[in-house]
């Protein structure tokens, strides 16, 4: 899933669909999250799992920043291309890629 496929599919909703997709996807990150914490995930890979973790925080404050923008004041929500470029990067940087995938097909689709 490219930045352009999720700008793409976000655009065409209403900003209540908006909200409510991206609230799930958001959803979705916290599952992803859950699995780091299995026994023996981390086991000699510590550093990784913070890393990973550092980086779905970094997702879910992305996302809630948005989620509040689109309540509070659409016009001050980012532009559909602004917030899935930065969750790309986000995931690019992190490792998190197939997290993020999964989130986002999960909620719309492939």
């Amino acid at each position: 899933m490219t930045s352009e496929v999720l700008a793409k599919r976000l655009a065409a909703m209403s900003v209540s669909e908006r909200i409510t997709a991206l609230s799930r996807i958001y959803s979705r990150l916290t599952v992803c999250t859950s699995e780091l914490f299995i026994p023996d995930r981390a086991k000699g890979k510590e550093q990784l799992v913070i890393a990973m973790l550092h980086g779905i925080n970094e997702l879910h404050h992305t996302l809630a920043n948005s989620l509040v923008a689109y309540l509070t004041d659409e016009g001050k929500a980012f532009p559909v291309e602004t917030l899935s470029k930065q969750l790309e990067e986000i995931a690019s940087e992190f490792r998190l890629q197939d997290m993020l995938r999964w989130s986002v097909e999960s909620v719309l689709g492939e």
